[in-house]
């Protein structure tokens, strides 16, 4: 039986103008601040009927005829942050970040569509929402997720549709490393995202990593880690 729970919504975990926002790599952290905020809107986005005890015949890459992906920026200034969720509600959603990664695995081997784990259906995160904090989404050029669906009941779905609510920030990046280590180590307010799985899995795009330097990259690795004190 499902209880339904007060929840926070999704809309208090979108970023603000002048706020700090940390992405984990597994080269290291990209400390930002936010410059500017505009929004959008993916809905419904139509993955199609699923068979009884079916799913997809691929992972969904959520992108136009034309190939290209609505949950990756369009350009490297601007950094997207999404939620979703998903209709019916029995349709079980599992989700690949980078691709071919598995989000929300707890063993070291792959998992099935039929595993009991890593999942998020619309009992969790409804299609009208409130969105589940698990669904949060960061993506910046070159980076994009993939989404399957597995039926878990004995009769067919018509069609499984999601919704995505989408802030998209322009930022600045921080290169100053007291400020770095001020936001990594918790005396300032920022939000921290790690991008992909843990272990990490997820690179940083060259572009990125240009922008920031391999430099402030191994810095940011060394204060998390605690081998940087002062400076």
């Amino acid at each position: 039986m499902h209880k339904s729970i007060l929840t926070m919504s999704h809309e208090s975990y979108f970023l603000e103008q002048g706020w700090y926002l940390a992405l984990a790599f597994r080269e290291g952290w990209v400390c930002v601040r936010v410059v500017q905020k505009t929004w959008s809107t993916l809905q419904p986005w139509v993955l199609g009927p699923v068979a009884a005890g079916g799913n997809l015949a691929t992972y969904n890459e959520i992108q136009d005829n034309s190939n290209r992906h609505y949950l990756e920026p369009y350009s490297t200034g601007i950094i997207y942050h999404s939620f979703w969720g998903v209709t019916p509600a029995q349709a079980e959603i599992k989700w690949q970040y980078p691709i071919r990664t598995e989000v929300g695995s707890m063993l070291s081997v792959a998992r099935t569509l039929t595993d009991n784990v890593g999942l998020v259906d619309g009992r969790k995160s409804p299609f009208w929402g409130p969105y589940s904090e698990v669904t949060e989404l960061f993506t910046v050029k070159d980076q994009y997720p993939a989404f399957q669906v597995y039926n878990p009941t004995s009769d067919p779905i018509t069609n499984v549709m999601m919704n995505f609510e989408q802030r998209q920030y322009t930022y600045d990046i921080i290169k100053d490393k007291a400020l770095i280590r001020e936001l990594l180590i918790g005396t300032r307010k920022v939000k921290k995202y790690t991008m992909g799985t843990v272990p990490l899995q997820l690179e940083a795009p060259g572009w990125l990593s240009s922008l920031v330097s391999n430099n402030l990259l191994e810095y940011s690795k060394n204060i998390m880690a605690g081998t940087v004190l002062n400076g």
